[in-house]
């Protein structure tokens, strides 16, 4: 269901306290954030407004200086559904494989897991739901209502919600760059198909609007995923008018609530312009690329984009089969081609795009191969692909956060954990800001140390580890604890981090205090290790 917010919660904007400016684009976009700020809580002042460029269109613009870890909206969902491979609780998104254990509500037919869940749903989805024929009698067909009911949703909210409406009108559809793909003519073939069969009438929606719908959803929706493995998707428009950048000062995290939380990264200077990133962070730069042409239609130009080094990060660079230097590949602005030439930085040997391409096709056929919930399996490739890739290039980055998650799962080799935490902070941090990754790296980390310290091997760990460790672990915490994957291990963390106080200095003079639970109402949320993209994906 949508998560819609109560009256009493949502920002009643009162837009005669200011006058809109005269230009026309600019009195629009003023009319525009009025609608989209009807999903911020109650006296919400977004320090930022809407500003239109001819380069990336819509955007926002920050209207002060803003800090790092500032929280610069929280947004509530217009609509949010399950994103799942079967048929599952279209509630709470749980998967189930009996048609029995599914509750099944009396008035509108639609399924859950519990007759909790089922009391949930709002009033107004169900009545317009009635006028529908949704069947109950197989586990195929309720895999294929959950597929298709967050499109559902937003097509019945001019009925069940009209403000979240309009919200979702305000939002890019990119049908122009859609007209006959494989994705428009399987939605046509199965979606489309699947919402007349229930009895939408065509007469009220068309299929054009259904299309519009599943174009908005495309190129707009955040994606979210539990700590029981739980997908949903959903649509925060306002958050969504942040553009792109893969340098991003703007990092989100979800609630259980599900209401969207925006942090700022990074320091950001009044006028600057707030961006997160729509693709894999980590990823190398052609696969970011492609990946943004395919779903989001444009080619990043952002200063990552343009520099080979990727701020000196060399992220998508092999070695030199000369010198072992860093290979990087020619940089031609505005372009699609993506097969310009490489050159090593130190000795100016070239290379063919393609032969660096089949170096990382070899290199996935041989991941293909591997075990990748084995630890040894994965330290043994990363040692050979050491040979051929640059000591922070993605592929290694993301076997190294694979490895932090197992090693943490088996409660093993805390000293390597803090070793592969010290090669991917760094890199992380420069790329991505104090985002969510870096937050959950800081906490892995202190528990690798605050272990080892327990294990008495403290003479393995730099000097004022601890300070460190106590200051660390309140920024982290300030950004992770809104998380509906916070992790359940940071409450054990924090007491023992308090206990270890008490020993070092029993006066407790030295060392700041901790938040408390109070401080930190989100405490209780649970999470899994940093957990890294599939290495298939980014290959």
């Amino acid at each position: 269901m949508e998560n819609n917010p109560k009256e009493d919660d949502i920002e009643e904007v009162d837009d005669t306290e200011e006058e809109p400016p005269a230009n026309t684009i600019e009195e629009l976009l003023f009319r525009e954030l009025v609608v989209l700020k009807l999903g911020l809580h109650r006296n919400a002042k977004p320090p930022f407004l809407m500003r239109y460029s001819e380069e990336s269109g819509r955007g926002l613009i920050a209207t002060r200086n803003i800090k790092t870890g500032e929280i610069i909206m929280e947004e509530t969902p217009a609509v949010w559904g399950p994103k799942a491979k079967g048929a599952c609780c279209l509630e709470c998104g749980l998967e189930l494989h009996k048609l029995s254990s599914f509750h099944f509500c009396n008035l509108c037919h639609l399924h859950f897991c519990s007759g909790e869940c089922c009391a949930a749903h709002p009033r107004p989805e169900c009545v317009e739901m009635q006028k529908l024929h949704i069947k109950t009698d197989s586990l195929e067909y309720l895999g294929k209502l959950t597929l298709v009911i967050v499109v559902l949703r937003c097509l019945l909210l001019p009925e069940t919600a009209p403000q979240n409406w309009a919200r979702i009108r305000l939002l890019q559809d990119h049908l122009e760059n859609s007209k006959e793909t494989k994705l428009k003519k399987l939605n046509q073939k199965f979606l489309v198909n699947f919402l007349r069969d229930i009895g939408l009438d065509k007469n009220q929606i068309s299929n054009k609007e259904i299309h519009r719908v599943c174009g908005i959803l495309d190129s707009n929706a955040f994606e979210s995923i539990t700590l029981d493995g739980v997908e949903s998707r959903a649509l925060f428009p306002l958050s969504a008018l942040a553009n792109s950048s893969c340098l991003p000062n703007l990092t989100h995290v979800t609630r259980k609530d599900r209401t969207m939380v925006m942090v700022a990264t990074r320091d950001i200077q009044e006028g600057q312009e707030l961006f997160i990133c729509y693709t894999g962070i980590r990823w190398g730069k052609i696969t970011r690329q492609k990946h943004l042409l395919l779903t989001k239609h444009f080619l990043c130009c952002c200063p990552r984009c343009l520099d080979p080094t990727e701020c000196g990060t060399f992220i998508s660079s092999i070695k030199c089969a000369q010198c072992e230097g860093n290979m990087i590949q020619d940089v031609q602005i505005g372009s699609s081609e993506f097969d310009m030439p490489w050159h090593c930085q130190d000795c100016k040997l070239e290379m063919e795009h393609k032969k660096v391409v089949a170096v990382e096709a070899m290199i996935g056929q041989m991941l293909k191969l591997i075990n990748k919930n084995s630890t040894q399996h994965l330290e043994g490739a990363s040692r050979k692909l050491k040979q051929l890739l640059t000591s922070h290039h993605y592929i290694l980055l993301e076997m190294y956060m694979s490895l932090v998650t197992l090693y943490e799962k088996k409660k093993e080799k805390p000293e390597k954990i803090v070793e592969l935490c010290d090669i991917l902070l760094p890199v992380l941090q420069k790329l991505e800001g104090s985002s969510r990754a870096v937050a959950l790296l800081v906490i892995s980390r202190i528990c690798a140390q605050v272990s080892m310290y327990k294990d008495g091997k403290e003479e393995f760990l730099n000097s004022g580890w601890f300070e460190d460790s106590i200051l660390k672990f309140d920024e982290a915490y300030s950004l992770i604890k809104y998380d509906v994957q916070a992790p359940v291990t940071i409450n054990e963390l924090q007491s023992t981090i308090e206990i270890l106080k008490e020993e070092r200095d029993p006066n407790n003079k030295d060392y700041p205090k901790l938040a408390t639970t109070e401080e930190h109402p989100g405490k209780d949320h649970a999470h899994q290790p940093p957990n890294a993209e599939s290495m298939e994906r980014v290959i």
